[in-house]
């Protein structure tokens, strides 16, 4: 027992001797790191600011190739200089995020609406409504966006596709006015475009190819204007809208046939057409599936409504029965009554009986 305190003693003492020059060690090492914050070194410095960390262009590239980010050049990738910022782009859309139009957040979209519909939501239909309320709101509220009848269409066809299987039929036009009240849209502005896009639409007679290349009509000025818009604010429902289009001319939406319209329209791309109308296919599927189980769960309900039927219907018949025996039986001995009543005055009464014999008579 005495040799272990002798060693932790002697463990203690050799620690305490190192900490103060540990303790010289560390301070130092923090002044030198602190010198070297807070020196500024411009020839490390690529972007001229002293607000970025000091890395070389070359510290930069090993960096962003973890993330697969390896040419910086956007006059040798045309992919970027599609997005390059200009003056043209800060001077329109720069500022103007300050205004009070988007001071607003999604969770006051979800609480207008929330406020002004207080009925309960089917919990299967509650994500999508929360999904394309958020993404409308998010993209619209866009500095860059700019309404057109397409957009109408898509979400028109995104709402009462995924909303046509709601079990309270009523409702579904109801729950559409307050979701674009909330998000800032004219619900009945937008069902008029959309309502008259698809009649356009329906009553064209032009191919793929001079659908694409037409000039005049509304679909055609639409397009257009997204061609000569460099900054087109794409959507989920204008893709949707789009995908819908291309399958009302009798075009299957695909990769090939986004990749042949993206080309004609320039600033919309192909990846994002393929994951606006994934996602929503997507939906179809999943709602298709719980239209199934609700189908299956009131096929079930009725099963088990008609058993209750006809087991009522069974006990009923039963308690008629047993109510008109036991009437069969009361009138029964009702009529034995009448009979010893009537030799009861015969016997003892016989001028009662005689008057009882002619008013039966009279009645007969």
């Amino acid at each position: 027992m005495l040799a272990v305190i002798l060693i932790v003693v002697a463990w203690n003492l050799s620690v305490d001797a190192f900490l103060p020059f540990s303790n010289q060690v560390l301070s130092g090492v923090q002044r030198a790191s602190r010198v070297q914050l807070n020196a500024y070194d411009q020839d490390k410095n690529v972007f001229g600011s002293k607000l970025m960390p000091d890395f070389t262009e070359e510290e930069l590239s090993d960096i962003f190739k973890e993330f697969n980010i390896t040419n910086f050049d956007i006059n040798k990738d045309p992919e970027l200089a599609k997005w390059a910022p200009s003056k043209q782009f800060f001077e329109t859309y720069g500022f103007q995020n300050n205004t009070e139009k988007y001071k607003r957040k999604t969770m006051d979209v979800k609480m207008d609406f929330y406020s002004e519909y207080r009925k309960p939501i089917l919990p299967q239909y509650k994500t999508f409504l929360a999904d394309i309320m958020a993404m409308t709101f998010i993209q619209t509220v866009d500095s860059r966006y700019k309404y057109d009848a397409l957009h109408a269409f898509g979400i028109c066809t995104q709402y009462y596709t995924i909303m046509k299987g709601y079990a309270l039929q009523d409702e579904i036009d109801v729950i559409f006015n307050v979701m674009m009240k909330a998000v800032g849209l004219d619900p009945a502005l937008i069902r008029a475009d959309a309502k008259r896009i698809l009649s356009v639409i329906k009553e064209s007679t032009l191919s793929e190819d001079e659908f694409l290349a037409a000039t005049e009509g509304e679909i055609a000025e639409i397009f257009n204007g997204v061609r000569k818009n460099r900054f087109f604010k794409y959507t989920d429902a204008w893709g949707i809208g789009l995908a819908r289009l291309m399958e009302l001319k009798g075009v299957e939406p695909n990769m090939l046939s986004f990749e042949k319209w993206s080309k004609s329209l320039r600033w919309v791309f192909t990846p994002r057409l393929m994951q606006s109308y994934d996602e929503f296919c997507g939906d179809q599927l999943r709602m298709q599936g719980v239209e199934a189980m609700q189908k299956q769960l009131l096929i079930r309900e009725k099963k088990r409504a008609a058993a209750r039927l006809e087991s009522k219907a069974a006990a009923f018949e039963d308690k008629k029965k047993a109510l008109q025996e036991l009437n069969d039986a009361i009138e029964e001995r009702r009529q034995q009554l009448i009979m010893e009543q009537k030799a009861l005055k015969k016997k003892y009464e016989p001028d009662a009986y005689e008057k009882i014999l002619l008013s039966e008579s009279a009645s007969a």
